[in-house]
């Protein structure tokens, strides 16, 4: 699994609401850019999931080529 930003999907205009639930600090944002996710903190709990009011993460299985 791993948590996937969708960018069009993140209005990019203000604060992200989910960087101050994310439990582990794995989500970062500079100005009002998308966050990002620092995948070696994140603990896959989907806190930030749920609180995304635009759907802009997610979580997703990881393609293993």
């Amino acid at each position: 699994m791993r948590l996937r930003v969708i960018t069009q999907r993140c209005p990019q205009d203000h604060a992200c609401p989910s960087v101050s639930v994310c439990p582990a600090g794995a989500l970062s944002q500079t100005a009002v850019e998308a966050p990002s996710v620092d995948m070696d903190k994140c603990i896959l709990c989907g806190k930030c999931v749920r609180f995304c009011p635009r759907g802009a993460l997610v979580l997703e299985e990881e393609n293993i080529a």
